[in-house]
């Protein structure tokens, strides 16, 4: 019998509170927005920037839980999001599609120029 490493899908004790952080932010000010946001059929650039202003909307957060050696942080933040709405947690975390392509070709001209502001909303 072959033993390798064995698959643990429990959180540890940071991704716990991260799940609970994420999640009162998808409660307290995601949810709530969600049917106006979908009417108005616009990006819902106030819930990003209260996003900003707690952090979870920023170039460190998604390299941080996209870099977790488990694997686990990302989709947990995924989960929590997109629970208070599916369209807004995609608001927010969409720009690392932008993000990735960015740093993955780009001269260090290119990242300095254009990942600050793909990690920073715009001002109304």
């Amino acid at each position: 019998m072959r033993r390798g490493r064995v698959l643990r899908l429990a959180l540890d004790e940071d991704q716990s509170q991260l799940q609970s952080w994420v999640h009162d932010f998808a409660e307290r000010v995601v949810r709530p927005a969600a049917q106006e946001w979908d009417e108005r059929e616009e990006t819902p650039w106030p819930v990003l920037q209260e996003a900003a202003k707690i952090g979870l909307y920023s170039l460190d957060f998604m390299a941080n839980a996209g870099l977790d050696r488990t694997g686990q942080t990302f989709p947990v933040v995924l989960e929590e999001l997109f629970w208070g709405d599916a369209g807004i947690g995609l608001s927010i975390v969409g720009s690392v599609l932008g993000v990735a392509a960015i740093t993955g070709q780009g001269t260090p001209e290119q990242l300095g120029e254009w990942l600050p502001p793909a990690s920073a909303p715009r001002t109304m």
